[in-house]
């Protein structure tokens, strides 16, 4: 092994305004840019291997653009797909990504894997000596469960705040935060790696581009570490995860909240980084698979349900429920779009092939999964490490939509397990993401 090296860098892939923006039901057209989005890349040599880290300021990314973005890596760094780790923050006011009711903003795309493979060589290019340490932290009081049992017997997600029929939530959080940290020999940050499970804070108006909570994080930690810092928060397991306590019916909102929330996980950051030590001598390793997980099934009721609502007949919007909807119904004024859905599901092939990807950085991990995961598999797969510092990052080089637990779909119901075109998986694919994880992780930490 040589010596460790790492090389950061980033560029602007705000999109046009007039964009439809990610993330919503409704149209949305981007009238004004509030910050700008970022591509991010880290790059770090051990001397024999090279491991990479992007994070995008974007609610989701294919598979498809994966792909193309890591062919373009590796013809200009040698540096082998499964050793790049590509993730998105899920910033719900950034550009459509994803397949959606406007379709993907393919010419944007085009640019974003162009953008991302030049950032990757920039971070390449400025590889020089360095060291490097892990550590993690906990925070209490920013992330709350959003589904929750009501008094109804149905488990519905963000039931309204002071709603007096909420019973408890369905789920714990994950208070964990992963934290890296890079500098030069002279002492000189290069980046700093954060993971928190976590959906985004929000912003004061929908329709200006904003990274959200995750851009408010970058400007907090360059004013404590520096400008030679380059922060790079990622999104742990937060399928069920966000900012909104329903017992405070008097908590802040929009950007002021955002930049709270990252205040107070900044600050736990930077506790973790004045207690972790530092090592010019950490070795690196990658693992990736493909797994084929399991589709929503939609019967032959399903189909002719979803027809009659697209021909304007639907027999009864108040009783009869697609066979998918488990508790809580879907709302009347939501059919037409779940009929939609379930026509392009049923185009797609049975199985759906993912990716599970695995980092080793020291004595540090950090497992990639493809969607947007509840957080029990994330805390699982940790469990199961043999990695005492395992970091599991959601909406990584692929998007399959909301990823519950097997109970959340059989018993449990609600709006993460309703399925569309983007969100196609079932039953079945939380233990295929744990195990294959385990597998992994015990192969990468053996070494």
């Amino acid at each position: 092994m040589g010596i460790l090296q790492a090389g950061a860098a980033e560029v602007d892939i705000t999109p046009a305004l007039g964009s439809y923006l990610a993330g919503s039901f409704e149209d949305r057209q981007a009238r004004d840019i509030d910050d700008p989005l970022k591509a991010k890349a880290l790059v770090i040599d051990d001397g024999d291997k090279q491991v990479v880290m992007v994070i995008l300021d974007l609610l989701a990314i294919s598979r498809p653009e994966v792909e193309r973005m890591r062919q373009l890596i590796q013809e200009a760094t040698d540096i082998p797909p499964e050793h790049v780790l590509i993730a998105c923050t899920h910033t719900h006011t950034g550009p459509i990504t994803y397949i959606s009711h406007h379709g993907r903003d393919e010419k944007y795309l085009s640019w974003v894997v162009r953008r991302v493979s030049d950032c990757v060589q920039m971070a390449h290019r400025r590889l020089r000596p360095a060291r490097l340490g892990w550590g993690q932290g906990e925070v209490y009081g920013i992330s709350f469960c959003r589904r929750y049992r009501m008094r109804d017997g149905t488990v519905r997600m963000n039931p309204g705040r002071g709603n007096p029929n909420v019973v408890e939530p369905t789920s714990p959080i994950d208070p964990a935060v992963g934290v890296l940290y890079i500098e030069d020999e002279q002492g000189a940050p290069i980046a700093v790696v954060a993971q928190f499970s976590l959906h985004y804070v929000g912003t004061d108006d929908l329709l200006s581009v904003s990274a959200d909570y995750y851009g408010h994080f970058d400007r907090f930690m360059r004013r404590m570490l520096g400008s030679s810092c380059l922060p790079m928060l990622f999104n742990g397991t937060s399928g069920q995860i966000n900012n909104v306590n329903v017992f405070d019916k008097n908590q802040e909102r929009g950007h002021r909240q955002a930049a709270r929330v990252a205040s107070i996980l900044g600050g736990e950051v930077l506790k973790v980084l004045s207690r972790i030590d530092l090592t010019d001598d950490a070795s690196l390793g990658a693992k990736s698979v493909d797994v084929e997980l399991p589709r929503r099934k939609i019967t032959a009721e399903d189909l002719e349900l979803a027809k009659a609502i697209i021909a304007g007949n639907d027999p009864n919007p108040e009783a009869n429920q697609f066979s998918f909807v488990v508790g809580q119904p879907i709302l009347a004024s939501r059919r037409l779009h779940y009929a939609k859905r379930c026509l392009r599901l049923n185009d797609m092939p049975q199985q759906i092939v993912a990716e599970v990807q695995a980092l080793r950085i020291g004595e540090s991990a950090w497992v990639g999964l493809p969607g947007e995961i509840f957080v029990e598999i994330g805390l699982a797969i940790k469990k199961k490490s043999p990695c005492n510092n395992t970091f599991v990052i959601g909406l990584a080089n692929d998007n399959v939509g909301y990823v519950p637990t097997d109970h959340a779909f059989l018993n449990e119901g609600g709006y993460e397990t309703w399925p569309g075109g983007w969100r196609p998986i079932g039953p079945g694919t939380e233990g295929i993401l744990v195990s294959t994880a385990q597998e992994l992780l015990n192969e990468l930490c053996s070494q």
